[in-house]
């Protein structure tokens, strides 16, 4: 239960701000909550951060500055037997109960502002909040009109409007999202764009990082960083890859990130020999230092909010070469810090053919993306949003 007992102890003059969401696994959502309550004033906010289940990557930056805790311990997982058991029976009670239930089981603090951090359960959840007194916040990161995993948790479009209702301010991560948001879900709330923060200096210092892994000697070295979910679009990447292969280009491509198309993009590059071109990299803390070895970063993905891995490619001075999704005009615009095509299959492997064959004039597109880079500041938006957080 998050209550008294979660971290550290409640300070009574302060504001108690409760974020919430599933997990604190890998994703760029999460890792931009995780820079938010770093930088937060500590001296103003008591802050809580509460997850469906623990032992996610970035519970190790959270825990020590802030009251932490998860409806469920995964170590009872681990345990295996029948703590295991027990595990998945109480998760899955958990996705199945009433929403009220579920705020009132484990929710027994008394906050000042509840965040639902990510669109879907959360939103849900604090929706059912039974804290008449408190000023609720959903965060929306995804373009709800092209990706529609949070239509699940509802049994229907009108009680995923009526779950919105409930909320004092909707903050959406780009002006394409807050377009797609107010499309789709019709709410009194005020609705606005936060952009995510972006910890220019920290990224630019863990890039310095040393790094066993090299630029490859022959052929431009392509990178992206992400979750391996459908939305992110890989496996249709590696079909491209394949086929400029097989055609004769030489180039490379690693994949930073882990998830459940794991082993399916695994065998993709077994079965058909790209070994030679592809590096799984898998999930690694510090990205950084991969990203400063690539030229370009590329984006596959269906669907984005506000991509988290292409800006922090902007600041590292590379450019960003993308299928059209949510947040990528408003990220490169008028820049030619980047390319954006059209989100189709063909379009993708044009914009990649052109790379590979030397079409596109990287050097004043490397320049263009360092200029636009100089733009992200965490000062910035900590501020804007500790003046949301203020007015409430």
């Amino acid at each position: 239960m998050c209550g008294g007992e979660c971290g550290k102890p409640s300070v009574d003059n302060m504001k108690k701000i409760l974020f919430f969401l599933e997990s604190l696994a890998g994703g760029g959502a999460e890792k931009v909550l995780t820079d938010i309550v770093c930088h937060l004033d500590k001296t103003k906010y008591d802050i809580t951060v509460c997850t469906v289940t623990d032992g996610d990557v970035y519970e190790k930056r959270i825990a020590p500055i802030c009251r932490y805790c998860s409806f469920l311990k995964t170590t009872d997982y681990r345990a295996g037997g029948i703590r295991k058991a027990l595990f998945w029976a109480k998760l899955k009670l958990i996705y199945t109960l009433p929403s009220k239930v579920v705020y009132t089981h484990f929710f027994r603090e008394r906050y000042d502002i509840e965040i639902a951090f990510i669109e879907g359960f959360a939103s849900k959840i604090i929706a059912a909040s039974s804290n008449r007194k408190s000023k609720k916040i959903a965060w929306v990161h995804t373009d709800l009109s092209q990706n529609s995993y949070a239509d699940k948790y509802y049994s229907s479009l009108h009680e995923q409007r009526a779950a919105y209702k409930r909320f004092d301010r909707i903050l959406c991560v780009s002006e394409s999202v807050k377009k797609a948001f107010e499309q789709k879900i019709f709410t009194d709330a005020s609705v606005c764009v936060q952009y995510n923060p972006v910890d220019e200096k920290y990224i630019r210092q863990q890039a310095e990082e040393p790094l066993s892994m090299q630029h490859p000697e022959i052929g431009l070295l392509l990178g992206t960083v992400g979750r391996l979910e459908w939305q992110k679009g890989y496996p249709r990447l590696l079909k491209c890859v394949k086929r400029l292969r097989d055609e004769g280009h030489r180039f490379t491509l690693w994949i930073i990130g882990k998830g459940s198309q794991q082993a399916e993009l695994e065998q993709y590059v077994h079965e058909n020999d790209l070994g030679d071109v592809v590096n799984l990299l898998g999930f690694h803390k510090n990205p950084y230092n991969y990203l400063n070895q690539c030229d370009v970063f590329i984006c596959s993905s269906y669907t984005e909010g506000f991509s988290t891995a292409a800006t922090e490619s902007l600041i590292l001075g590379k450019p960003v070469f993308t299928v059209e999704c949510a947040g990528m005009q408003e990220l490169i615009g008028n820049s030619h810090s980047g390319v954006i095509v059209p989100n189709i299959d063909e379009a993708l492997y044009g914009l990649m053919e052109k790379l590979v064959s030397g079409q596109f004039d990287l050097a004043q597109y490397t320049q263009a993306a360092k200029k636009r880079g100089q733009d992200f500041s965490m000062g910035t938006r900590i501020a804007e949003i500790d003046g949301v957080l203020s007015s409430l």
